[in-house]
C-alpha cells in the first residue's frame, strides 16, 4: 500500500465527506428524515464506498466518485419510477400495514410483520397513548414509524368541535438572530434595518441586547432576550492601556 503525507489525508477525507453530503442532498431530504428500505440500502453503500479510499490509499478518489454517483443516479430514476407506478412502489418499499383497528389489535398482521406486542406498545407510548382501546387506528409505515390515530371521544378538542371560528396562521417569520438582521425577512416585509432598529427601541432593546426576535403575521413582534452573562460579556468595554505602557 503506498504511503501518502499525513497532510493529505485530512484533504481526502474532506473531499469524500462533501461529495456524500451533495449526493445525500441530490438525493433528497426524505432519505434523512424518513429512510424506507430501499433508500436505506443505498445510503449505507454510499457510506462504504466513501470508507474505501480512507482506509485503502490505492483506491483513487475518482472511482468512489463514480460509484457513489452511478448509486445516486440510480437512486433518482427509481424514486421517479416510484412516481409514477404504484405496483413498483409497492415492490420496492412495501404497503402500510393496520396493526390496530377500532381499538382491536391486528395479531396475524402483527405477526406477519414480526412485530411485537412490546414494540407496539413502546411506540404507543412514545406518541403518549397508554391505552390500547383508545387508539382507533395505528398503521405501521414503511419506513417503520407508527401513525396513531385516537379514538374522537379521548381526542383533544379543536376549535372545529365547539363551532369557534378561528383566523388561518403562517409560521411567524425571523426578524432576529443573534442580534443580526434576518434581511430576507425584511424584504418580504418590505421594511428595513432602520425600522427594525426603531421597533425593537420603542420595545426598550437594543439590537446587541436581542438573541432572536420574530414577527407573527398580524405583525406582533416576540422577543428573546440575551442571557445578562451573554449581555454582560458583550457590553463589557475594551481592557484600557495603562499609564505604564
Amino acid at each position: 500500500m503506498p504511503h501518502i503525507p499525513d497532510w493529505q489525508f485530512p484533504i481526502r477525507v474532506l473531499v469524500l465527506y462533501l461529495v456524500v453530503m451533495i449526493s445525500l442532498r441530490i438525493m433528497g431530504k426524505r432519505e434523512i428524515g424518513q429512510l424506507s428500505v430501499f433508500d436505506f440500502v443505498v445510503s449505507v453503500m454510499i457510506a462504504e464506498l466513501s470508507t474505501l479510499p480512507m482506509e485503502d490509499t490505492e483506491v483513487p478518489l475518482y472511482k468512489s466518485f463514480i460509484a457513489i454517483g452511478s448509486l445516486v443516479l440510480f437512486q433518482i430514476v427509481v424514486a421517479f419510477i416510484q412516481i409514477k407506478s404504484h405496483r413498483f412502489r409497492h415492490f420496492v418499499d412495501g404497503e402500510p400495514s393496520v396493526l390496530i383497528e377500532h381499538g382491536q389489535v391486528k395479531d396475524r398482521e402483527m405477526r406477519r410483520m414480526r412485530y411485537s406486542v412490546h414494540d407496539l406498545l413502546t411506540q404507543l407510548r412514545e406518541k403518549g397513548v397508554s391505552n390500547i382501546a383508545d387508539v382507533e387506528f395505528a398503521i405501521l409505515e414503511t419506513s417503520g414509524q407508527l401513525s396513531v390515530f385516537p379514538k374522537a371521544d379521548v381526542r383533544p378538542l379543536t376549535a372545529r368541535d365547539v363551532g369557534q371560528p378561528v383566523q388561518s396562521e403562517s409560521i411567524p417569520l425571523p426578524l432576529v438572530i443573534d442580534g443580526v438582521p434576518v434581511p430576507k425577512t425584511l424584504e418580504i416585509l418590505g421594511r428595513d434595518k432602520a425600522w427594525l432598529i426603531s421597533e425593537l427601541k420603542r420595545r426598550g432593546y437594543a439590537m446587541s441586547e436581542v438573541f432572536y426576535a420574530a414577527i407573527d403575521t398580524q405583525g406582533q413582534i416576540w422577543i428573546d432576550e440575551r442571557d445578562a452573562k451573554d449581555k454582560k460579556q458583550r457590553d463589557k468595554p475594551a481592557d484600557k492601556p495603562s499609564d505604564k505602557d
